[in-house]
This record gives structure tokens, C-alpha cells and sequence, in this order.
């Protein structure tokens, strides 16, 4: 009943009062960060190595974080390796990683990554400004993606090299793999578009999993997935799937690998010749229906291929197209038999075809053709049926994002570093002098009044406004 009073009297609603507090602690926040970092780098000039860094003088900066811009000044050193070259380097910037991400904190990038992979540009730039105490436009958020995205990208060949010299090898173990395999095609924008003679390009996705798991309300999931997603060429996609795959699982353990694909000779042409295929049920049903436009030969024809019976399924389209007078429905009918013949190998499912191995405990082995519904959720979803287009390397950097979504493996994006960035006793020392007291427990009960080695700007001016108001409600 108070503080309805309260709001009553000063003409406030709780909303601008909770605005104007979280600015106001944000604020303290900000002046904590600069002091913290700023006597970190003190520290560090101390204890540098002053035969290879040569102190000359400082530089400022700002590094946007969760509760705004932090800007905080730190020491330029001239540095001259073992080769005799000279740079200039900041060793609080170097700590901080800050090249990995651009001039933003780990946490405000994670943020800004999670808002990206459901949400326009623009929409994630405002529900980002708007939940937290940094503003930051369209544009700011795309140049954060091509940097995270390109990172990625990097690594993935870095990975696929690495791999090429020597086979890497997984800590999981499948006696079978399951892999899908697909494009989607993307609408391009600009010189890209210009470039296309139908304005698209086709973004490759890969999938791999052990199996599916049931959980507890019945529905399955798949088990240790490893997603690929980009425009990169068939023979460079399949260089780094392989890598990815192997980065994950032990292949020498691997007994089966099966591969579900649409039948395009790029998806087929994998380095493992003995991967069992299978043409993806999805794409296989939806070639019998857009070809033969009788339905009591479509049932005839699945019903078949359920039996197993490939020669039979054969020897009936053809009986089909002899049937037929029409040349639309001919030319129709021998495009499915083309099809069918080029992917006769697969055309029946794995489990008919292949003895496995026992199923892992906890893990069942289902029908395959679950791409269609990740092409959708890694890429279509967010980059296709919104009328967007896009340019190549902004569609591909997106795209790693989404697939590392995917994976469950978004939190990799920023978090690069295997070991803490600050030395505890530093961090621990310098945070005990500009923590306030409730955080302190030092401090707490003893008369603490903060701040007494920090500085709380907003009480050294004149209180106006808002904050006089604030203030004189908490009892100032």
C-alpha cells in the first residue's frame, strides 16, 4: 500500500521504476568492471617480462557487456618476438580474448547468439537493448555473427586438416552410425544474386547420430548428434563431415554406417565406401507422387517396395508407362524410372538389407528420414520461409550458428579458452577493494559503508529527476 502511495505521489508507474533502478546498479556495475580490469593491468605491468615488453604509455578503449559499455584504459607494450619482428600488443586485451568476438564480453555475445538463431536482426538487436543494460543496432548484431560464424568456420577447417594428417579419434563409441545428408536452397541478395542464374545457391546440412532415445513423455529424440551446415563445395563439405564425425566418435568401433540421402551423385561420392545407403523415404514417396498421377498405381508401387520386391516394383512401371498414351505421363513415368534406377541400391530400407550389430543400451534403431525436419529446424526456419535473402558469407556464417544450435552446442561458440583468463589471487585481491559490502563477506556487519575504495558517481552531483526520486524512496 506504500509503494502505491509512493508511486502515486511522484507520478511514476513501477515500470520507469524499475527501469531507473536497473540503470542505476548497471551504472555501478560499469564503474566496478573499469576498476577491476584497470588494476588488473597494473598488476600485469608489474609483472611482465620487461626485456620483451616495452611500456609506451596507454590506450582507451570500451568493451560492451550485459550491463553496457565499460570503457577502461590499459597499458601498450612494444613487443619484439624471436624473429625480430615488433608489434605492439595490450596484455589485458590479449587476456581478456577479446579479437575472438570483437569488443564484447563472452556473456553479452552469448546473448546476442541465442536471440540470432530464432529472430531477425533487427528483432534480436531490440529484445537484446531491451533486456539489457546495452544498446546495440541491426548491424551491431550481424557484425557479431560474421565474426562468430567465420571463427567457426575456421576451426571446421583447421579440424578437417588436422584429420587429413592424422585420423582423429572420438571419445564416443557406435557400433552404428546414422547419417542424413541435404541441400536447401537459399535466396541470394547482391553481387551473390547477380552472380546465381537463378538468384539461389544450395546450402549443404549434414546430420549424424547412434541411435534414438525415448524420454520420459514417450517421445524420441536422437543421441549424440553432430551437425554440419554451409556452401562449401561437395568435396570440401565432405572433408570436414568426416572430420566432425570422427572429432565426436571412435570409427574404428563403428561396425555400420548407414547415409539417408535424396540421391544427388554429391551426397552419394563419400570417402567411407562402405557406408550403406538408403534414399531418403521423404524424397522417395514424393517422386512416386509428383510422377504418377494414377493412386491405385502409387499405393501399387509403395506397397512393392514395402514387400521388398525391387525387380518386381521395376518390371510394374514399366508394364505403368506402356500402359500410358499421353506424353506428359510417359516422360513422367520414365523420370521416376531414371531416378529409381540411379538410386536402386537404396531404395529398400537399411533394416532390410543390413544385419546390425546389438542396439547400445538405452538407444533404440527407427526409420530413417528424420533430414527433412532438420533441414527445416537447422536452416529453412530461420534463413527461407521469411522472404529473407542473403549473401553467401552472411548466409554461411549464420548457418554455422544454427548448426551448432543443433548440435546442443552453442555455448561453444564463445567459450574458446580450456583455463580461467585471471589468476585467482589477483582476481580475488582486486574484487575484495571494489565489490560492495553486501557482496564482501568480509565486510558484512562491520560497519561497512560503500564505497570507500570504489566510487559511486551518482552520489557525488546532484541528485535531479528520476534518481532523486529513487532515492528518496529508499529512504535517502
Amino acid at each position: 500500500m506504500m509503494m502505491k502511495t509512493m508511486i502515486k505521489e511522484n507520478g511514476l508507474t513501477f515500470k520507469e521504476i524499475e527501469q531507473n533502478i536497473y540503470r542505476f546498479f548497471c551504472k555501478i556495475a560499469q564503474e566496478a568492471t573499469t576498476e577491476f580490469l584497470e588494476e588488473y593491468d597494473r598488476k600485469m605491468m608489474e609483472e611482465r617480462d620487461r626485456s620483451a615488453y616495452r611500456h609506451k604509455g596507454y590506450r582507451t578503449t570500451t568493451v560492451k557487456t550485459v550491463y553496457g559499455e565499460v570503457t577502461y584504459r590499459r597499458a601498450v607494450y612494444e613487443h619484439t618476438d624471436d624473429s625480430g619482428s615488433t608489434r605492439f600488443v595490450y596484455l589485458l586485451d590479449e587476456t581478456l580474448e577479446l579479437k575472438n568476438v570483437g569488443l564484447i564480453s563472452e556473456n553479452y555475445a552469448e546473448l546476442l547468439i541465442s536471440g540470432i538463431t530464432t529472430k531477425s536482426y533487427r528483432n534480436c538487436a531490440e529484445e537484446v537493448s531491451e533486456s539489457s543494460g546495452q544498446s546495440i543496432s541491426a548491424m551491431g548484431v550481424w557484425n557479431v555473427v560474421q565474426a562468430l560464424g567465420e571463427n567457426i568456420h575456421r576451426d571446421e577447417k583447421e579440424l578437417a586438416d588436422r584429420h587429413k594428417k592424422q585420423p582423429l579419434q572420438g571419445e564416443k563409441t557406435a557400433p552404428v552410425l546414422f547419417e542424413e545428408t541435404d541441400g536447401v536452397s537459399i535466396k541470394l541478395q547482391g553481387k551473390d544474386r547477380k552472380m546465381s542464374e537463378s538468384g539461389k545457391a544450395e546450402m549443404k546440412v549434414a546430420i549424424a547420430y547412434d541411435g534414438w532415445k525415448c524420454t520420459e513423455n514417450g517421445r524420441y529424440v536422437l543421441d549424440g548428434k553432430v551437425a554440419f551446415a554451409g556452401f562449401e563445395s561437395s568435396k570440401e563439405f565432405h572433408k570436414i563431415r568426416e572430420a566432425k564425425i570422427a572429432a565426436e566418435y571412435d570409427l574404428d568401433e563403428t561396425e555400420v554406417r548407414i547415409l539417408n540421402g535424396d540421391g544427388a551423385s554429391w551426397i552419394k561420392n563419400v570417402p567411407d565406401r562402405s557406408t550403406v545407403f538408403q534414399l531418403d523415404p521423404f524424397h522417395r514417396n514424393k517422386a512416386i507422387k509428383e510422377n504418377i498421377s494414377n493412386c491405385i498405381a502409387q499405393d501399387d508401387i509403395k506397397e512393392l517396395l514395402e514387400e521388398g520386391d525391387v525387380d518386381g516394383m521395376f518390371h510394374y512401371l514399366e508394364l505403368y508407362r506402356n500402359s500410358l498414351s499421353d506424353d506428359g505421363e510417359i516422360e513422367k513415368a520414365e523420370k521416376l524410372i531414371g531416378y529409381f534406377t540411379s538410386n536402386a541400391e537404396g531404395l529398400l530400407p537399411y533394416q532390410m538389407r543390413k544385419e546390425l550389430p546389438e542396439c547400445p543400451k538405452g538407444l533404440e534403431y527407427r526409420n530413417l528420414g528424420t533430414m527433412e525436419n532438420h533441414v527445416w529446424s537447422i536452416v529453412a526456419h530461420r534463413m527461407k520461409h521469411n522472404h529473407t535473402t542473403w549473401s553467401k558469407n552472411g548466409a554461411n556464417n549464420l548457418a554455422k550458428l544454427l548448426a551448432k544450435k543443433c548440435e546442443g552446442k552453442l555455448y561453444e561458440v564463445t567459450a574458446k579458452l580450456k583455463k580461467p583468463l585471471f589468476e585467482e589471487e589477483w582476481t580475488e585481491e582486486i574484487l575484495g577493494k571494489v565489490l560492495p559490502a553486501k557482496q564482501n563477506p568480509e565486510r558484512i556487519g562491520k560497519g561497512y559503508d560503500y564505497p570507500v575504495c570504489g566510487r559511486m558517481p551518482a552520489l557525488e552531483s546532484a541528485l535531479r529527476g528520476d534518481g532523486r526520486k529513487i532515492f528518496w524512496m529508499a529512504g535517502y
